[in-house]
């Protein structure tokens, strides 16, 4: 019988709760899909003191540890090969940075391309220290996992050479959300409110709908919108009517919410937006597409592909085409819910991607 593969998984970016973000819960989800397959030994490289994210996933001693966060991070990471014992067959980074030193076939999947693409919305130290290793680890992988089509298109732009290693592999089309059981926001129970998932990095563009939410308030003064997400890892645009709108109650700022409340918030929202000026999968608008939200996105093309043509596009630089947008969704009754049904999950995100090790293994 053919042995397993010995599969190194790069999640130094997750933090010992397992919890956060897209980029985080890519990680997990594609952790326990491997974990739970027999043709796999799942090691995993985690940041230090992040262990436990991993507890119940991996083996004890197949969890190797990383020392150093932050920015400086990347460097040690790409020198990792001394923190892992014995040959891997494949090693996978998953943020960026696949290390040197580690034997196997190199596999690096491929969220966006802000770094190239955007990099005044990183701080000074991820611009001078992320760029250049991000390229070397483009250019050295054996597989390119791009997360859509339209991220694929812009490595390509970036670096021609790769396109015969850079496959599309995108996350599912439903929500791992589905699976844990809501809980109520009751400071929004029973309020009309429209929802918008993300930071307030520049890119994201949560600043244009705070700024046509101005204009909402003058017709909808009870409707309510609710902001959710961390805070910027660098500059950060909320819009210039922000405090003013939070301190009269429009704005409802929430921070990091959990899965359960996420769900509740999608799952009540009167409408969705997704603003985003650059994404590389568009996450927020297949959430909520999957709980029947009706959805506004930009005219970005991650965002187009993850919505498949179930939203109502807007240009990104008009906060007067929102407000009127909105407002025309909270005129009319609410349409009944209709969930999008999920057609692929994270058992063919680990398919797919274990199909691409393979293929690259066998050039």
């Amino acid at each position: 019988m053919t042995r397993p593969l010995r599969y190194l998984l790069v999640g130094t970016h997750v933090p010992a709760s397992g919890a956060g973000g897209g980029m985080v819960r890519y990680v997990m989800e594609l952790a326990r899909g491997l974990a739970a397959r027999d043709d796999v030994e799942l090691h995993v490289l985690a940041g230090a003191g992040a262990q436990a994210a991993f507890t119940g996933i991996a083996e004890p001693d197949r969890v190797h540890t990383l020392p150093g966060h932050g920015p400086a991070g990347s460097a040690i990471e790409r020198l990792a090969g001394g923190r892992v014992g014995g040959r891997m067959d494949v090693v996978h980074g998953t943020k960026h940075l696949l290390p040197r030193g580690v034997p196997g076939v190199g596999v690096l999947t491929v969220h966006d391309m802000l770094a190239l693409d955007r990099p005044f919305d990183f701080g000074l130290a991820k611009r001078l220290l992320v760029r250049g290793p991000y390229l070397a680890s483009l250019r050295a992988a054996d597989a390119l996992v791009c997360v859509s089509a339209a991220t694929r298109d812009r490595v390509t732009a970036y670096l021609p050479s790769v396109a015969p290693r850079a496959v599309v592999v995108p996350h599912p089309d439903g929500s791992s959300l589905t699976a844990v059981a809501a809980e109520e926001v009751p400071e929004l129970a029973g309020r009309t409110f429209a929802l918008v998932v993300g930071d307030p990095s520049p890119r994201k563009n949560v600043g244009l709908v705070v700024d046509a939410w101005a204009q909402v308030r003058r017709h909808a003064p009870d409707a309510v919108l609710v902001v959710v997400g961390p805070d910027s890892w660098g500059p950060s645009d909320r819009g210039d009517a922000f405090a003013a709108l939070v301190a009269a109650g429009a704005v409802a700022p929430m921070g990091h919410v959990s899965d359960a409340r996420l769900r509740w918030l999608y799952e009540h929202a009167r409408l969705v937006l997704c603003p985003s000026l650059a994404e590389g999968f568009g996450l927020p608008a297949a959430e909520a597409l999957a709980f029947g939200a009706p959805v506004l996105t930009s005219e970005d093309p991650a965002l187009a592909e993850a919505s498949a043509g179930r939203a109502e596009r807007l240009p990104g630089r008009r906060p007067e085409v929102w407000a009127e947008a909105v407002l025309a969704h909270l005129r009319t009754p609410a349409p009944p819910r209709t969930p999008v049904p999920a057609r692929r999950g994270w058992a063919d995100v680990v398919d797919e991607t274990l199909e691409a090790v393979r293929r690259a293994g066998a050039r």
